[in-house]
């Protein structure tokens, strides 16, 4: 999945010579937190509602603009970035949205709830669906090998997630089409798979 696939293209700017003021108030009436800073047609800066909230000394608000306190120089991702790559940078930077830039042009908005959403869509979350958690020898023949016998027990898999290694071994989120897991979690466990984990 792309960011051009769930950014936001009904863009809310500001320009960099609008008072604070305007941009809570602008920020208030479409309830976002990011605002992208336009001069004309080009984009100059990035100003969020935490940059906002530094300043908000009610006695200042009419004297500050947004171009004192706009990043100018803000983390963009393209159309065509990872949704994977996008969460990472929102992760790493410990920031809540970017511009969505084509060449030097504003094309869109990405924010951490429509991550987040994309996420629930791709996991299969919104379906009616099992979920089945395994901790396994970190090997690619024995995810394998409890792959074969969730289908042979007739699991339909939507998708597997893997969580973190320790001691060699690694947990799988299996999500399964709503199906009886009893079956399945029988035969795993007459194999000598370890099932920590269910959701029917």
């Amino acid at each position: 999945m792309r960011v051009s696939q769930i950014m936001s293209t009904e863009i809310v700017t500001i320009s960099p010579d609008k008072r604070v003021g305007q941009a809570l108030k602008l920020m208030q009436k479409h309830n976002i937190r990011h605002l992208p800073v336009l001069k004309g047609d080009r984009m100059v800066g990035w100003i969020t509602s935490r940059d906002l909230r530094e300043v908000l000394l009610a006695s200042m608000l009419e004297k500050i603009t947004v171009g004192d306190v706009m990043l100018p120089a803000p983390i963009t991702v393209t159309p065509d970035t990872s949704v994977e790559e996008a969460a990472r940078l929102v992760h790493d930077q410990k920031i809540g949205g970017m511009p969505v830039m084509e060449g030097e042009r504003l094309v869109g908005v990405i924010t951490m709830l429509d991550l987040i959403s994309a996420f629930i869509s791709m996991l299969g979350l919104l379906r009616s669906s099992s979920r089945l958690d395994l901790l396994l020898e970190d090997r690619p023949e024995v995810l394998e090998a409890a792959t074969s016998l969730v289908t042979q027990a007739g699991g339909k898999i939507i998708n597997v997630a893997m969580g973190p290694t320790q001691d060699g071994k690694r947990s799988f989120y299996f999500r399964l089409s709503k199906c009886d897991l009893n079956p399945i979690i029988d035969k795993l466990k007459k194999h000598g798979h370890q099932v920590v984990d269910f959701i029917p």
